[in-house]
């Protein structure tokens, strides 16, 4: 790196860290990963509640992603300019109102809009938890944090559809946007209260359009950053693949009760769980590199694996959760990894780094829900289609670019 670099990025702590700072941040997380998987159970009956058909449903999931993605690129431009702090807990609140319109929502195209609208604003986070923790570890301290950020977020996913499925079937669909807001003014209450701003030197340009276009130019034209990128990119639309076609498949066609397709969810997050928890347990031992692609290659076996299910006529709620797993693994190591790699070659700021980072990611996530839902036939080979492209894809471009040939030297920080 350039001396420049080595002050944008510093790659040691400055103080010691209080546990409670990323403790808020995975607080923070959880309420915005629930906006996405709380209320899945629930999207094969929205069919029949605003007499839509599965597609149209499957939108509020692709458009929320989209938002999602976009957002992003905003968020981490005005970060740098105002701070962490102001502009996530401004996204908060905002956050809480669109989960209450998603609540009260009349129709399938207002519902559709709000969960937009709720995508736009619950990104916030995504990108000021990574420049937050990137900002006060240095690169082994890092992945260690954010293997155990996706460990204890991947709790969220994990337990969401099974209050949801319990959610609708006692109180109906509406109840569980009613319990995102609830979650979300606590949120907003602690991070108000206890979270410090990081940014130590705010840019008084990196609103202006000509500065943020640069920034993102800088990023867009280094093959290493944007190779970390397109992993974690092509992964993620693997995982919101499953998430969006998960419901219809599980519920609908291979009659999972509403109540308990999120028991199979939880063990694919079981899954994810236990590769970021290797990650914890394997940073500083070996190469962050290594990790990476002995995750692609736990996802290749996953998206295979389904495929030669459906060839044998043996999908079944246990063998397709099998499956998928085995992806999710893969993922969880891909998840730790790549992001710190992407931050330590971006050359740009954290902010900028972060944003399009979460940009790509959310937008792989939204072009794979797209994917699925315009090849939905009510079997699995839509899912199976999807991971076994991305994994595959995934390897494809960490051989090609090849980004560990200038990879900077781990830090022992």
């Amino acid at each position: 790196m350039t001396q420049g670099e080595e002050e944008a990025h510093p790659t040691e702590p400055r103080d010691p860290v209080p546990l409670f700072i990323p403790l808020l941040l995975i607080f923070a997380s959880v309420t915005s990963i629930l906006s996405t998987d709380l209320y899945t159970p629930s999207l094969p009956h929205l069919v029949d509640i605003f007499d839509s058909d599965a597609m149209t449903v499957q939108l509020t999931m692709t458009l929320n992603l989209a938002g999602f993605a976009i957002a992003q690129l905003f968020y981490g431009p005005l970060s740098e300019r105002v701070g962490r702090r102001p502009v996530i807990l401004c996204a908060m609140v905002a956050f809480g109102l669109a989960s209450l319109a998603c609540a009260l929502a009349f129709s399938i195209e207002s519902l559709i809009i709000a969960r937009t609208f709720q995508g736009l604003t619950a990104c916030a986070e995504a990108v000021i938890g990574y420049a937050v923790v990137r900002e006060l570890y240095g690169e082994t301290g890092a992945v260690k944090v954010l293997a155990a950020y996706g460990m204890a977020i991947a709790v969220a996913p994990a337990v969401g559809p099974v209050i949801g499925g319990q959610m609708h079937v006692w109180f109906g669909w509406r109840s569980n946007f009613f319990l995102m807001t609830g979650l979300i003014v606590v949120a907003c209450y602690f991070l108000w209260r206890h979270l410090p701003e990081t940014l130590a030197r705010p840019d008084p340009r990196a609103i202006d359009p000509r500065r943020m276009m640069s920034g993102y130019l800088s990023l867009l034209r280094n093959p290493r950053y944007m190779a970390y990128c397109g992993l974690t990119a092509i992964t993620f639309s693997g995982l919101f693949a499953f998430i969006t076609a998960a419901p219809f498949l599980y519920i609908t066609t291979l009659q999972v009760p509403t109540e308990r397709y999120g028991y199979y969810y939880a063990g694919i997050i079981v899954a994810y769980f236990l590769g970021s928890l290797l990650v914890n347990r394997l940073a500083g031992r070996f190469s962050i590199d290594a990790m990476v692609f002995w995750g692609l290659v736990f996802c290749a076996l996953g998206g295979l694996s389904l495929w030669i299910l459906i060839a044998g006529q043996q999908q079944t709620p246990t063998t397709v959760t099998v499956a998928v797993s085995l992806y999710a693994f893969g993922l969880g190591l891909v998840l730790a990894t790549a992001p710190i790699r992407a931050f330590d070659v971006g050359g740009a700021g954290y902010g900028f780094a972060a944003a399009l980072l979460g940009a790509l990611e959310m937008g792989g996530g939204s072009l794979g829900a797209l994917a699925v839902g315009l090849m939905h036939d009510g079997s699995a080979r839509p899912i199976a289609w999807v991971l076994a492209a991305s994994a595959i894809g995934a390897l494809l471009l960490y051989a090609v670019v090849r980004p560990w040939r200038q990879a900077l030297p781990s830090n022992p920080g």
